[in-house]
């Protein structure tokens, strides 16, 4: 500590001052300043020079050591951040002579980030380093589920005597969990629905025999009551009596996979034509004059349902419903022909989103609050869960809730749903109000906060 302002100071007051455990004897041309006993700092020293004032020669006067101590002092009297010992001292770091740090009351250090310290005590100091703080000594807070920053790092022996406050930057809460996926039953629309039956796929190959009565059944243009898309009860529908087969293009607006049926029946079996109906053949492509790419090609019985293909919205398919297969004969009869693409279809829901976890406190903010998770995006879709809050100074972050889980008929296209929630994420640690404790002496009567390393 300094010496006194007035009155009598001894020569043994300045051996003890300016060499310190010493028992020689004094002489006062020991005592100038630049000597061995009190030295100058240097240019890039930002500390103030205790010994600053003392001469450098000539006559040399008890008065002249009024106030005057050994070391250098940076006393920090109003708020700032991110003090690196090293940068203060300067070419002085390094130099075996006194180095004290002092934060006056309602003062606050503060670190920027938490990868930087308050207060940074690096190694390489030579002589003794003191930290006097009787203000505020705070780390940065962690964002979302991180953990908080440091208040100080001691990378050298040091000595810290703590009447204020040394507080770790507090934990970010946790982010919480996005909502499961839901399956819901939707009807799609179709749109784009093109009659092709003038522009038949090359690839099939049709044959069917005279019907009773006369007349081939060739492919041949569809009048309007022999097809349709009827949206009222989601489906397209074919129905060809005295027709050929169907082809025709079209696009859903909704993903999913959905129920193809057919049926064929019998032209008059009362004239013995029964059992040469053939096999009614459904083909699903997205190429016009290539056979069920992206989609099927589906034979069956006399009448059929419960095959599925999966379709993808706002992609042009061709469908073709005719009659493959031949008994007796060079081909087959039938009456009417019937192909049903029901709408009916499920489609995934999205979950609502995960609400944010809130930052930790630092030392110039208190911990932030967790967000709440959103809203289930359609039905049976789960809702998001909120983040977690923010921890105080010195203060873990709360965990986030996890995300509610999805409900609905199981559906594995466009994607798989119903899903369960994601899981949030844990609340960060507080960080360390000191870094470096084995370097640390620590005189502590005011208040620390967070853990140690």
């Amino acid at each position: 500590m300094a010496l006194a302002a007035s009155g009598a100071i001894s020569f043994a007051n300045l051996r003890d001052e300016f060499s310190p455990g010493s028992n020689t004897s004094i002489s006062f041309s020991d005592y100038y300043l630049s000597g061995d006993k009190i030295f100058a700092k240097a240019g890039n020293n930002n500390a103030t020079d205790l010994g600053a004032g003392i001469p450098t020669s000539g006559a040399l006067d008890i008065s002249d050591f009024y106030s005057k101590g050994r070391g250098f002092q940076l006393t920090i009297s109003s708020d700032t951040t991110n003090q690196n010992a090293s940068t203060i001292f300067g070419d002085d770091y390094n130099v075996n002579y006194p180095k004290i740090i002092k934060v006056n009351s309602g003062v606050t250090v503060g670190a920027t980030s938490t990868s930087a310290y308050a207060i940074n005590v690096p190694s390489g100091a030579s002589g003794s380093v003191t930290i006097q703080n009787a203000g505020n000594i705070y780390g940065k807070g962690g964002s979302a589920g991180n953990a908080g920053g440091d208040a100080i790092f001691a990378g050298t022996e040091c000595t810290i005597t703590n009447t204020g406050n040394i507080k770790s930057g507090g934990g970010g809460g946790g982010n919480g969990g996005v909502g499961g996926k839901g399956s819901a039953d939707v009807t799609a629309t179709m749109s784009s629905i093109v009659d092709k039956t003038n522009d038949k796929p090359d690839w099939v190959t049709y044959s069917v025999l005279t019907s009773f009565g006369g007349g081939a059944r060739p492919w041949r243009g569809l009048n309007g009551s022999e097809w349709g898309y009827y949206p009222t009860s989601g489906s397209l529908r074919t129905s060809i009596a005295n027709r050929g087969p169907v082809w025709l293009s079209f696009q859903v607006n909704t993903s999913g996979s959905y129920q193809l049926a057919s049926s064929i029946n019998d032209p008059y079996p009362e004239d013995g034509q029964t059992g040469q109906r053939g096999q009614p053949t459904v083909n699903i492509s997205t190429a016009e004059d290539t056979a069920s790419v992206g989609g099927g090609n589906f034979v069956n019985g006399l009448n059929w349902s419960g095959q599925y293909v999966n379709l993808t919205a706002s992609t042009t398919y061709y469908i073709t419903n005719y009659t493959s297969g031949a008994y007796s004969g060079s081909g087959f009869f039938y009456n009417t022909m019937g192909m049903y693409l029901y709408l009916a279809t499920k489609a995934p829901t999205t979950g609502g989103t995960a609400g944010a976890g809130g930052a930790g406190a630092s030392y110039n903010a208190n911990a932030g609050s967790g967000a709440s998770g959103g809203a289930a995006g359609g039905t049976n879709a789960g809702a998001g869960g909120a983040g977690g809050n923010g921890g105080a100074l010195g203060v873990a972050g709360a965990n986030g809730v996890s995300g509610a889980n999805g409900t609905g008929t199981d559906m594995s296209f466009p994607s798989t749903a119903p899903t369960v929630g994601t899981a949030a994420s844990s609340g960060g640690a507080a960080g360390n109000y000191i870094n470096g404790l084995s370097n640390v002496t620590l005189n502590n009567s005011g208040t620390v906060a967070g853990n140690t390393a």
